[in-house]
Formats: C-alpha cells, sequence, structure tokens
C-alpha cells in the first residue's frame, strides 16, 4: 500500500473540507513515494526536511522497485501528524509498525464504526478476497459528512484478487446514501502518475496496463450500507432492447 504526489494533492484538497485536526482511517500502512519535491510542492516549502526518515527506507523503497529513484521513506504517521491529522492504521499484518490488526475480510469490531472523518484506502480493498465485506467496512467506518478515498487497480493483472471498475465504486456509493465527488483513472510510473477520464457505469477500452481508478466519495447519511445492484440491470431489468 502507497500513497503517489497524486494521491497526496487529493488528499490535500479534502483536508480544507474537514476539520480543523481531522479523524482517519488508512486501510493498510500507506507508503509515501513521492520525492521531496512532490512533497514541497503539495503540503508546503521544506516540508519534506521536516519529516522523519524511517530507518527501513532503502528496503521499503526496494520493494516498491524504485531503488535510484528515491532517496527516503517519510514515517507516515509523523507525516500525517505533522498535517494536522490524526491517522490510524489497520492492516492484517503488522509489516511497518503502529498497525492495530484487523481482517478486513470479516465484520469490524464496534470502536471502528462512524468514528473517522476521512477514510483512505492506498490500495488495499483489492486484496481482500470478501471484497464485498470489506467495501461496507470501509463505508461504514465514516462519519455522515465524512470522505472515502480509494486508489485501486483498473488493469493491473495480479496485482490483487480484483482489478475495480468505475461501476463498482459508483454503484455502490451511490445506492448507499454518499455523494461521488471524484472518479478519475490514473496511469504511468508511480513518481510520474498522470489523470484520465473514465466513464461512471458505461463500456470502455484502450486504459493503460498499469491504470488504477481514483475514486472519492462523501458520505450524506446514516443509513445502513448494503450490496448495491449495478445500473445495467436497474436500468433494463428485462435485459432486453
Amino acid at each position: 500500500m502507497a500513497i503517489s504526489h497524486v494521491q497526496l494533492e487529493v488528499l490535500a484538497q479534502l483536508k480544507d473540507l474537514l476539520p480543523a485536526v481531522p479523524k482517519m482511517l488508512s486501510l493498510g500502512y500507506p507508503d509515501i513515494l513521492a520525492t521531496a519535491e512532490q512533497i514541497d510542492t503539495t503540503c508546503g516549502k521544506d516540508f519534506a526536511n521536516s519529516l522523519i526518515r524511517r530507518d527501513d527506507s532503502d528496503e521499503i523503497i526496494a520493494w516498491h522497485g524504485l531503488t535510484g529513484k528515491l532517496d527516503f521513506i517519510a514515517d507516515s504517521l509523523n507525516f500525517f501528524s505533522a498535517l494536522n491529522i490524526d491517522c490510524h492504521t489497520i492492516d492484517i499484518t503488522a509489516s511497518r509498525g503502529n498497525e492495530r490488526i484487523i481482517d478486513l475480510n470479516e465484520p469490524l469490531p464496534q470502536d471502528l464504526l462512524a468514528s473517522f472523518d476521512l477514510v483512505f484506502d492506498p490500495g488495499t480493498l483489492e486484496h481482500c478476497f470478501n471484497i464485498g465485506q470489506a467495501s461496507i467496512n470501509a463505508a461504514a467506518c465514516l462519519k455522515v459528512n465524512g470522505f472515502i478515498c480509494h486508489f485501486s487497480p483498473l488493469s493491473m493483472f495480479n496485482h490483487g484478487f480484483f482489478n475495480l471498475n468505475p461501476t463498482f465504486f459508483f454503484n455502490f456509493y451511490h445506492q448507499n446514501g454518499f455523494k461521488i465527488v471524484l472518479m478519475k483513472g490514473c496511469a504511468g510510473p508511480i513518481l510520474e502518475q498522470k489523470y484520465f477520464d473514465l466513464p461512471d457505469t458505461e463500456r470502455f477500452e484502450g486504459v493503460p496496463n498499469d491504470a488504477s481508478v481514483v475514486a472519492v466519495a462523501q458520505r450524506l447519511s446514516d443509513q445502513e450500507i448494503t450490496f448495491p445492484t449495478q445500473t445495467k440491470y436497474l436500468e433494463n431489468p428485462d435485459l432486453k432492447s
């Protein structure tokens, strides 16, 4: 799980819409994969120099295939604290330290529900085999008016159990009392990612083979979160032209 400069830009924009010290839940420990210049551009001049650098930076950089392209990995909890974000992380394994061990395939403990202003999925949902339950879990952690951000694979074969389509997020969130505020494709090397347009529910072709879908939604009600029905079956239940 990782945060690119594109994801940092989304988080920076959302922070202006949240409480002064928002409470954030990260689904997996989010390695910050951005250069010092990219961090400073998004977070402020000399911000990168103020960060605590992880002692295992070289190993984490190698894990992500970025040896020689990044100088360091910042401690993510320190990073978010410096942004006045109260970040909590859950994961199925304590790979970086400070994670609370939670299996998203199973229903969540009650203390996590409706408790966060921001839920951030830096590429975790696709690794959960029980993806329907994991999706409900992620959404249910939000307070009303909070935001959830997903950065999920669109065309990365064998990256995880699943590649996720825009219609997955569009139908799930629209039918559960959320408003979609951003839906874009994103592709390119992680240090050079660029946006491209995606339709919400229509068929499409020709995306790059390293594409992700970026989905941001705001929770507008405390209704029960359930499985959705795909748009094409809602609009044409008889399956006839």
